[in-house]
């Protein structure tokens, strides 16, 4: 007999011989309720969930949070089990949601404990989410506000790090838009303000940069709920922290904004401000001024002034004023001392001209006019046969060709609004950019300022525009060019300088964003100047090909002349 036993222990998989020796039957909760004789498909889903959650992975079960006997002996003893007499760790059962907090700050606050499964695990959870807005309410009584368990879920709790996880980056703003867009939840609930608990927090981000970047283009460093917010302490940034909540990505635009004048304007506003009602901005602005429509402003909260908060969209020159007729005309209508050099070639000028005549007339016939015709054909451009390659795979939306693609993310030309559908009507809503031209009279210093920034960017794109059409020409007509897109693509980065340099709000002689354009302009100038001799050695190519051509045509209509009079 003990011979057969050694002989299957020979032959027996290694798997399952380990399988036998670390087997252990399940415990008295897990052993009742994944019993599928006596609960719903809701129940024993707790189970399973549970069973690939984190914490089953490190080795915890249900009695390590609820409590109990865990003895498989009591799975049909729910007495027993549930005993709250266990002295080793007695039943707690289901927390109230006013106690959800300290229920999983049992282990989660006690170092010694969370050091067993990882070192650099943070203890401080519950007492920072005690400081939270969410933390104040729960404290206070409001049982609907989030704990824990509303963001990590209940039983079936994923890592952080896991893809799938709820508060994984690109899916944190789902989570929290569970309660932030449920217009019944946030009834009755204010802001600092006074104002009414907004709920289209999530429509208005999913439309904006940081949006983009996160869930289209896979950026995990792209900005979600908690970056700005926080996670555990949950709080809106304060009016004296948003540029440097902002700053912690975008840290040279704060540098610059808090250096520049518009910062203390910005303070001197708010002070002045605080101090009067919602209808005292005539006694500094006489009406009718740009200030009306912003009425209900009280303070100037830095980067949300011009950017927004939810809604950032992606800066554009929209937000400049003021602007052209047309978004054509910064890369075709450029002012023209720096490019008067090198003008535009005739059949390219012609055709600009007639494809401009034909949208205007489309646009007046469709009833569309200032200012919306600058969105209207920003829309326009996108589809234009000049700028696209034709129909993207699988789709009816024509993909941009590289050049205008580039040019127009580079240069930011973008509509002066973005849409976003509202939860709580269903309605598409409308949100302008906020403009120069918003704040700043006609004659104020501000606008000036903008007017020049304009100017500057205009000057730089039209001379790049043009060098670059140059260039394109001559390098599908197979002459080199990589020489000249070097001094093109240090043009575009100096464009994008630029716009950095905005932030400094000052466009006087020997400011940094006048001297970046003079840089802009000078790589611009020599890419167009060696965009003129790509063009010219092309001219020079097909003149002498024309001309072979034609040596070659003569000499065969001389042979054939000749054989054809010579006697057979």
């Amino acid at each position: 007999m003990r011979t057969l036993a050694l002989l299957a222990l020979l032959v027996a998989p290694a798997g399952a011989i380990l399988a036998q020796e670390t087997a252990s039957p399940p415990s008295s909760c897990i052993a009742c309720h994944g019993n599928k004789d006596l609960w719903d498909e809701a129940t024993l889903e707790i189970v399973s969930g549970t069973e690939a959650g984190v914490h089953a992975e490190k080795g915890l079960s249900c009695e390590d949070c609820h409590g109990g006997n865990p003895d498989p002996a009591l799975s049909e003893d729910g007495e027993g089990a549930m005993s709250k007499g266990f002295k080793p760790n007695p039943f707690r059962g289901v927390p109230k949601r006013t106690e959800i907090p300290a229920f999983c700050g049992r282990c989660h606050s006690d170092p010694l404990y969370m050091k067993r499964f990882n070192p650099g695990l943070r203890v401080d959870q519950v007492e920072e989410y005690w400081t939270s807005q969410h933390g104040e309410a729960l404290r206070h009584g409001d049982d609907k506000v989030a704990t824990c368990v509303d963001c990590h879920g209940v039983h079936g709790i994923l890592a952080p790090g896991n893809p799938a996880s709820p508060v994984y980056p690109t899916q944190v703003a789902e989570t929290c838009r569970t309660c932030h867009t449920d217009a019944a939840r946030m009834m009755g609930r204010h802001l600092a303000d006074g104002q009414p608990f907004p709920v289209d927090q999530y429509p208005r981000w999913r439309r904006s940069v940081h949006a983009a970047a996160l869930l289209d283009k896979g950026d995990l460093s792209a900005p979600t709920c908690n970056d700005c917010h926080g996670n555990h302490g949950a709080t809106p940034p304060g009016l004296e922290s948003i540029t440097l909540v902002c700053g912690q990505c975008h840290g040279r635009e704060a540098e610059l904004f808090r250096t520049s004048p518009k910062h203390h304007g910005f303070e001197t506003h708010n002070q002045m401000l605080a101090a009067m009602d919602a209808t005292s901005c005539v006694a500094c602005h006489e009406p009718p001024a740009p200030q009306a429509k912003l009425q209900g402003v009280r303070r100037l909260s830095e980067c949300v002034t011009c950017h927004g908060n939810h809604a950032v969209a992606r800066p554009t020159v929209a937000m400049l004023a003021p602007l052209p007729q047309t978004p054509c005309a910064f890369c075709h209508e450029g002012p023209e001392s720096p490019v008067a050099a090198v003008p535009e070639p005739a059949a390219a000028r012609t055709r600009y001209e007639e494809v401009k005549a034909t949208l205007l007339e489309a646009a007046k016939a469709e009833g569309v006019e200032e200012p919306e015709l600058f969105n209207w054909l920003v829309d326009q451009a996108l589809t234009l046969p000049t700028h696209t390659t034709g129909p993207t795979q699988g789709g009816s939306t024509p993909a941009l060709r590289p050049e205008f693609d580039r040019l127009f993310t580079k240069f930011r030309i973008g509509k002066s609004y973005t849409t976003y559908e509202d939860p709580a009507t269903g309605q598409e809503e409308r949100v302008d950019l906020r403009s120069c031209a918003d704040c700043h009279e006609p004659d104020s210093e501000g606008l000036k300022t903008a007017t020049a920034y304009l100017a500057r960017m205009r000057s730089v794109t039209g001379l790049t525009a043009r060098a670059e059409r140059i260039l394109l020409d001559a390098k599908r007509g197979g002459v080199e060019t990589r020489s000249a897109l070097s001094a093109l693509d240090q043009a575009v980065n100096d464009q994008i300088e630029m716009e950095v340099l905005v932030h400094t709000f000052s466009a006087a002689e020997g400011s940094p964003l006048v001297a970046k354009s003079a840089e802009g302009l000078d790589q611009a100038q020599k890419a167009l100047v060696a965009g003129q001799a790509a063009s010219d050695e092309l001219r020079s190519r097909r003149l002498g090909l024309m001309v072979s051509l034609g040596f070659i045509v003569l000499v065969l209509v001389g042979l054939g002349l000749k054989i054809r009079h010579t006697p057979m």
